[in-house]
């Protein structure tokens, strides 16, 4: 009898103990899938169309980033709205690690300061992972424009007011362009389009007849002379357009403008998958290859913490104000 109780005292231990185990397991089992992240494929999300400077980038740090995570990351365009649109698709998905956007000014800085209602808020909805480029711009028109450089055209919008248009797919460009209205005293139509390519496009047909934007998506067209680079946005020039004065210094003294970009994702991100991310895109960014692309279509790589991000943002979007203000650019 003592024998058959101890059996079965040892039978009601071994399955208590084993219910144990399997409940420890089903605890234990979120962490280590957290520390075995990523185990699918990310998503990039880019709120502007293909071919544009962000998507040009994203392109880069989605291959370089996915080799050092272990993960291919898929770059996904969803432009519209000076990027609200895409922004707002990431604003709404699980903060799982597994939605990415790479942002710039425009829905983190200057949206704010441009439409009434926002279908998102840029601090409350998204958790800051890396600041990565500051973007200078260039001015640029068509190979037979009358002007050829910038004293030259502004003395010709001025001749002309309200004859000359120009392009805008971001708020980068709308608001460059705004500041060179404000400063010169001219006169200009803004055209505005879902995104820089198709801009270019049709300033390359003849329809408007300036624009300011990315580096990376003009080069092309001003070493080939389809297009002629009237000066960049930032005091200093830049290195993959060495030929091109900045515009403070060929007609429009203090003239200082640069877009920027950076790594969010939607709100609740874990903060040890925050890490892994940041570390992952500033290793690349800290190459040698990703240092010379980046020069290459006229980016500038400066990067941060997730914290250096947040308070980028906090900064920028007061700057913006102010720039918008100037250029007196209302509300839509």
């Amino acid at each position: 009898m003592r024998e058959q109780w101890a059996a079965a005292w040892s039978l009601t231990r071994r399955v208590a103990m084993a219910g144990m185990l399997a409940a420890m397991a089903a605890v234990f089992t979120p962490a280590q899938a957290q520390d075995v992240y990523p185990s699918k494929m990310i998503r990039l999300l880019v709120p502007f169309p293909a071919g544009s400077a962000t998507d040009v980038e994203a392109r880069f740090l989605a291959e370089k980033v996915g080799a050092v995570l272990g993960q291919k990351i898929l770059v996904d365009n969803k432009p519209g709205a000076n990027a609200n649109i895409g922004a707002a698709e990431v604003a709404r998905a699980p903060g799982d690690g597994y939605t990415l956007y790479l942002a710039t000014n425009s829905t983190h800085s200057a949206n704010v300061h441009l439409y009434n209602k926002m279908p998102f808020d840029p601090v409350a909805d998204f958790t800051p992972i890396a600041r990565l480029t500051r973007n200078p711009l260039v001015m640029v028109v068509a190979k037979d424009f009358p002007a050829k450089d910038l004293k030259e055209f502004i003395a010709y919008a001025k001749a002309n007011p309200g004859k000359l248009s120009y392009g805008s797919g971001n708020t980068g460009s709308m608001a460059a362009a705004q500041l060179v209205r404000s400063m010169a005293s001219i006169d200009a139509v803004r055209i505005s389009y879902p995104g820089t390519p198709q801009a270019i496009t049709d300033l390359l047909g003849g329809r408007i007849e300036f624009i300011i934007t990315d580096v990376a998506v003009t080069r092309e067209f001003i070493n080939n002379g389809s297009l002629r680079a009237l000066g960049v946005t930032t005091p200093q020039k830049v290195a993959s357009l060495p030929d091109v004065a900045p515009m403070a210094a060929v007609g429009l003294p203090g003239y200082d403008f640069a877009a920027w970009s950076g790594l969010f994702a939607p709100k609740n991100v874990p903060a040890d998958i925050v890490q892994k991310l940041n570390k992952a895109f500033l290793q690349v960014m800290a190459t040698d290859e990703a240092k010379k692309f980046f020069a290459d279509i006229g980016l500038e790589p400066d990067v941060s913490t997730p914290e250096g991000l947040a308070e980028h943002v906090a900064k920028q979007t007061e700057l913006w104000g102010r720039i918008i203000r100037e250029s007196g650019l209302e509300k839509i």
